[in-house]
């Protein structure tokens, strides 16, 4: 019998036949692009590979993609091994708060589609029978030659490969779609400044005006207070005409000396209270969570007892 020959690209050059309509939202793009430049700082790489998944709605070939999150995986003799936890639970998270949202496919960055990817994509079909694969390229983002989105979105079709059936990935067409609130984020990221200028987003126009009437009105405040003070101590004499004009401004004012004050800010200020203390509480138990299954894992390899009746307590 001869030697199997091994594919030398996982993508055919032709669009895949499937004709499903594909919308992409910008969150998408957005979340991809954060999680790198992240993994990118924090690991002071200059182009790491990071790897994630998506989610959305599919109604028969109308796809949409709408959201992201991260994927915890592992290298194993090269090979690229997903957490089936965690990406389980990350699914049924969002399943909680969107209904309709669905595990679509799979996402990372790089500048070509490589022959290990198929071996990741099959990793996914317990979940989705048949999920997409998109890819970003981040150096050709940063080019200034690259006129078109460098984003790329695979289907998976088996071709015959040396008479063998082979998992191969298709380019399929896809469209940007967005809602009204997407493209004030979008426009908001995509013109921050640290200055407000031509340049600048209608909402770094706005919180910079904001910020300079408050400055402003601060720097006013702190003159009043300085000349009322110095008035106090008998450094400068007394004029019952500014004094008046002051006396008027504060009587504008309105009065926050109350009870009914005093008790709603309580009530708001033991809720703020509250929610952080909640948040710690569930930062820490994911921690603590996280611990006791790496000391399961590591117990498991050297045939330890490990502990697994610990998470129950979680």
């Amino acid at each position: 019998m001869s030697k199997q020959e091994l594919p030398t690209t996982a993508v055919v050059d032709k669009e895949g036949t499937g004709s499903l309509n594909i919308s992409l939202h910008p969150l998408v793009i957005i979340n991809i692009s954060d999680h790198w430049t992240r993994t990118k700082v924090q690991n002071n790489t200059p182009n790491p590979r990071v790897i994630g998944a998506f989610v959305g709605v599919q109604a028969g070939r109308n796809v949409e993609i709408c959201n992201s999150f991260e994927l915890v995986h592992n290298e194993v003799d090269g090979v690229v091994v997903i957490d089936p936890k965690y990406l389980q639970e990350k699914s049924e998270q969002f399943k909680k708060v969107y209904k309709n949202y669905d595990f679509l496919g799979w996402y990372s960055t790089g500048q070509s589609v490589q022959l290990a990817d198929i071996e990741v994509h099959k990793q996914f079909f317990d979940i989705n029978e048949s999920p997409l694969y998109l890819l970003l390229d981040p150096v050709a983002c940063s080019s200034p030659a690259t006129k078109d989105l460098p984003i790329f979105l695979y289907e998976s079709e088996l071709h015959m490969v040396s008479e063998q059936p082979t998992l191969l990935f298709v380019k399929a067409p896809y469209k940007i779609e967005t809602n009204d609130s997407e493209r004030i984020s979008v426009d908001h990221i995509a013109r921050a400044t640290t200055t407000a200028g031509s340049s600048a987003s209608q909402l770094t126009t706005h919180l910079s005006g904001m910020h300079n009437s408050i400055q402003m009105l601060s720097i006013r405040v702190q003159v009043i207070l300085k000349y009322l003070q110095a008035v106090k101590d008998g450094q400068i004499p007394a004029d019952n005409g500014v004094l008046r004009r002051i006396g008027s401004l504060c009587y504008q004012l309105p009065s926050t000396d109350t009870a009914e004050f005093k008790q709603e800010f309580l009530n708001e200020y033991n809720d703020a209270l509250l929610v952080s203390y909640l948040a710690t509480l569930t930062k820490g138990s994911n921690i603590m969570n996280d611990l006791v299954e790496k000391f399961n894992i590591t117990h498991d390899r050297f045939g330890g007892p490990g502990l697994r009746g610990a998470r129950r307590y979680m």
